[in-house]
């Protein structure tokens, strides 16, 4: 036993450390092959997760990061229009079964569709966070888990987020801080983005320990405190004025 978890403490660190080069590495390549490679890696990644869960995605663990923890309850999102950007194919959404729209927006949005076969309740819309296609205050609850470090332009992400988001609405931000570039988390972000929001107030943050296999989602549940200087996990919950 001793073995196989010094193994497969090996090996992680040798992927994560892989990562990295690779991030480091990608930021001089062209525009269009950064895309590519990024896209390319995140899809491989899902196709070795739907391998590994023969065939059916888990999206059990989602309503718990909507609603413990930012202290909300599952009905507070009732005839919500919803919409997660940077989605991914597990169908973060479908636990919201009395929100009066659940879309989830993705690049990768109709690979994903083909992963999970369709299954899903909620609608998937293929297109970059940078460019969403909606109309301003569209959405009364964005959430973006996991994904703002994965973006091509962070700080057009943020701001199309903010216009999409209806006044008054809320926007739910799980995101890693400060650790190195990777081939698919390509931004570096900081404690002090939410600064950028310009258009919200923070009504709530927390900063986590990330474990060393970037589980987040684990971490999180683990609620470790982040040593200082150390990557995290920032997770805020903003209301647009």
């Amino acid at each position: 036993m001793a073995l196989h978890l010094h193994t497969s403490r090996w090996e992680q660190q040798m992927k994560e450390a892989v990562k990295r080069v690779g991030g480091r590495a990608l930021a001089y390549t062209p525009k269009f092959l950064q895309t590519y490679i990024k896209e390319t890696v995140e899809l491989m990644f899902w196709k070795r997760e739907l391998t590994r869960s023969n065939g059916n995605f888990y999206n059990g663990h989602f309503q718990e990061f909507f609603t413990d923890l930012f202290d909300l309850k599952k009905e507070y999102f009732d005839s919500k229009r919803m919409l997660d950007v940077g989605c991914g194919p597990l169908g973060s959404l479908e636990w919201a079964t009395g929100a009066a729209e659940r879309v989830g927006v993705d690049p990768l949005a109709d690979k994903y569709r083909d992963l999970n076969k369709g299954v899903h309740a909620m609608q998937y819309v293929n297109a970059a966070s940078e460019a969403l296609p909606f109309a301003d205050g569209a959405f009364d609850v964005v959430s973006m888990f996991n994904s703002l470090d994965h973006v091509e332009d962070a700080d057009a992400t943020i701001g199309e987020v903010q216009r999409v988001l209806a006044n008054g609405g809320d926007l739910l931000l799980i995101c890693e801080i400060d650790h190195e570039p990777t081939l698919t988390e390509p931004q570096t972000l900081r404690e002090d983005i939410l600064e950028k929001f310009g258009t919200c107030r923070v009504e709530m943050k927390k900063i986590f320990a990330i474990n060393d296999d970037h589980n987040v989602y684990a971490s999180i549940s683990q609620a470790r405190a982040r040593a200082s200087g150390h990557p995290g996990i920032l997770c805020a919950r903003l209301v647009k004025n």
